[in-house]
């Protein structure tokens, strides 16, 4: 077995998951990651991390194909030669009104977002117990599974269905000091977009008044994957500065809860016939 450590980040070519792979690079890990079809950020990514001085491969896979998901992991382990740290990061989101939902759109979110996850985790939990590892899966949700929104039912839903699945993995692997935990991020600007182009004034509307970075959630990645964090597991950490606090903070009414756009165009294309999902 390598003496290296490695890890696994599903979604890694860009966003959150590359920043999570690049900072435990600068730790020292060997990293593995899958990107769905933005090839080139994926070469980019690998040359980043390498520049770190370690090793990295990148894998090709669509998360809602769920027989090739424990296969990824196997082979990253194969190619590797082991996972101490598993990153369950890769979501693709679709919004749409439950007056107009689908079989096929209830399918894909369900088998991205939920499924998947959890296929990665369990693929990356056996080869932690086969090779003696005390190894750390962490699950990145959202706050969204713990705020309400219009047009969320079921992307919320699955990162909640997520983060209480945690809890119970936290407990059967906790034998094997397997660590597993989530980190829920808000509102992150993970394509270094200007505030002043968006829709809603976050730097208005999070108490800590910005957006959060991707640096923000790859620190804690990488805090959760340390010794240092060996005695935390089963635990929700909430990187949103503030934004999802029980008490609603002043303006995010004025700004955001109900999306009466949203429900006006489920309306019309219920009316219309149209029953099809609206991607984003």
């Amino acid at each position: 077995m390598s003496e290296r450590k490695v890890a696994l980040i599903t979604g890694g070519s860009r966003g959150i998951g590359r920043g999570i792979a690049l900072e435990l690079a600068s730790e020292g890990y060997d990293i593995a990651f899958s990107y769905r079809e933005y090839e080139e950020g994926a070469r980019e990514a690998k040359a980043l991390i390498e520049e770190k001085g370690v090793g990295c491969r990148y894998y090709q896979i669509a998360m809602e194909n769920l027989e090739d998901v424990a296969r990824m992991v196997d082979q990253a382990h194969e190619d590797l030669g082991r996972i101490d740290v598993m990153v369950c990061n890769a979501a693709k989101d679709r919004r749409f009104s439950i007056l107009v939902a689908t079989p096929e759109d209830m399918d894909f979110m369900t088998s991205t977002l939920y499924s998947a996850q959890m296929l990665c985790a369990g693929a990356a939990a056996r080869h932690m117990v086969k090779d003696g590892i005390r190894g750390s899966i962490l699950f990145i949700t959202s706050v969204h599974g713990q705020m309400i929104n219009t047009s969320d039912f079921a992307y919320g839903g699955m990162k909640a269905a997520v983060e209480r699945s945690c809890k119970s993995l936290a407990l059967e692997l906790a034998p094997y000091h397997i660590r597993v935990n989530c980190i829920a991020p808000g509102a992150i600007n993970t394509r270094n977009v200007d505030d002043d182009t968006l829709k809603y004034p976050y730097r208005d509307i999070v108490p800590l008044g910005r957006r959060g970075r991707v640096e923000d959630i790859a620190y804690t990645a990488a805090f959760l994957s340390s010794d240092k964090a060996d005695y935390i597991t089963g635990e929700i950490i909430r990187i949103d500065g503030a934004l999802a606090l029980p008490s609603i903070p002043e303006g995010w009414a004025q700004a955001y809860p109900l999306d009466k756009a949203f429900i006006q165009r489920g309306y019309e294309e219920l009316q219309s016939g149209e029953v099809k999902s609206k991607h984003v």
